[in-house]
């Protein structure tokens, strides 16, 4: 422990720079949108973690090894007064084995119209999954749902409820069970498996930092008791199975979001819980999306350096073309002018030969003229001595 004291003045901006964010991730704006990205990325990343929960809640308990999965939760609606289209999108929604479909929600302060805002979530959800039958008619289930208040909230009902009444004047009472994070224990947690839950337990400090004196009221070594012991209960959870170390690591990691959050206003606080947390863990999905960018940076850049590449090897194609293409006219020029000079010297020893053959036969025919002549001449003077 000594040694970490020893960087306590490295850790200036690194809070300076929690500070300046409002101890949010950078991708995030609002702290709803933390506790939001939270439950969310333990349902996409150990969506069975959910069983538990589900257990706690509805009393229906399912295998380690039952599907569940993660459904769309984002809805189009009409609003009554603009006409308007616009959407509403639900915290958590899943099906089991593909039948059993839940709904959670996670608010941090009590709200009057939360029921309502339930009732038009379920609604949306069960008209989605409606299921038909040959004759015409439909089944319209409602999720089995339920709200997860966050904070110390000791007015909060333990159902929410208002009453719906039909166009045939039968009533029913529409009614969801209200989960309070802050009143379960880190032995009850353990002793249920509501690993889920972990990383919103540091927001039940907020009410000693309310408090001027936030370091009076929290007594020294609290904080750090109380990671350990979750620390303690996350390894026996992987130990007996219900957890793996994949999902260790994602709630440490979730964990250490939540009490950056709630403690960046508090220096000393802030310093315990980087120490506590470094180094802070990086979620496998977390790391996925990290190397994905780093990857498309240099698929763009190794774009960019062939595209150059290319232009170059066009450019220098083109020139040895050209350059090609120039010699081989040369060549074909002086191929065929060779070839017509070999032709005119060719005509022009046919043309000598064709006068030698003519001047040999002009020859040739004045002998025989000749000779002919000699014989007509040797012919009279035969026939005179005959008669």
């Amino acid at each position: 422990m000594q040694n970490k004291r020893t960087i306590i003045y490295d850790l200036h901006p690194v809070i300076e720079e929690i500070r300046a964010s409002s101890g949010l991730p950078e991708n995030l704006s609002t702290e709803a949108q933390l506790w939001d990205e939270i439950m969310k990325k333990e349902t996409f990343l150990m969506p069975e973690q959910l069983f538990p929960l589900i257990k706690e809640v509805h009393g229906k308990e399912y295998p380690r090894d039952a599907g569940i999965k993660p459904l769309a939760t984002e809805y189009s609606i009409e609003r009554m007064d603009t006409r308007e289209i616009t959407s509403i999108r639900a915290d958590i929604t899943v099906a089991v084995e593909g039948t059993d479909i839940y709904h959670f929600e996670c608010e941090m302060q009590k709200d009057g119209t939360m029921v309502i805002r339930m009732f038009e979530y379920d609604v949306h959800i069960a008209l989605s999954y409606a299921q038909g039958t040959i004759d015409g008619t439909y089944t319209i289930q409602f999720p089995h749902s339920a709200v997860l208040y966050l904070q110390n909230n000791q007015t909060v009902p333990d159902h929410l409820s208002c009453q719906v009444t039909f166009q045939d004047g039968t009533s029913h009472k529409y009614q969801i069970p209200v989960i309070k994070v802050q009143t379960y224990s880190l032995e009850e947690i353990h002793q249920k498996h509501l690993c889920v839950l972990i990383p919103f337990l540091p927001l039940r400090f907020r009410k000693s930092l309310s408090s001027s004196n936030s370091i009076k009221k929290l007594p020294k070594g609290e904080l750090t008791n109380f990671y350990q012991q979750i620390i303690l209960i996350l390894e026996q959870e992987v130990a007996d199975g219900y957890l793996t170390e994949m999902n260790k690591k994602t709630i440490l990691s979730l964990l250490s979001k939540s009490l950056i959050r709630v403690f960046y206003k508090e220096e000393s606080l802030l310093e315990e819980v980087i120490e506590l947390t470094e180094p802070i863990l990086e979620l496998e999905f977390e790391k996925i999306e990290r190397l994905k960018k780093e990857l498309i940076a240099q698929r763009e850049t190794l774009e960019k350096e062939l595209i150059v590449q290319r232009e170059v090897l066009e450019k220098e194609l083109i020139v040895q073309r050209e350059t090609l293409e120039a010699a081989l006219e040369k060549e074909k020029a002086a191929g065929q002018a060779a070839l017509e000079k070999e032709k005119a010297a060719g005509q022009a020893a046919l043309e000598k030969e064709k006068a030698a053959l003519q001047e040999e036969r002009a020859s040739s025919q004045a002998k025989f003229n000749a000779q002919q002549e000699e014989i007509n001449r040797l012919k009279a003077e035969l026939a005179k001595y005959q008669h």
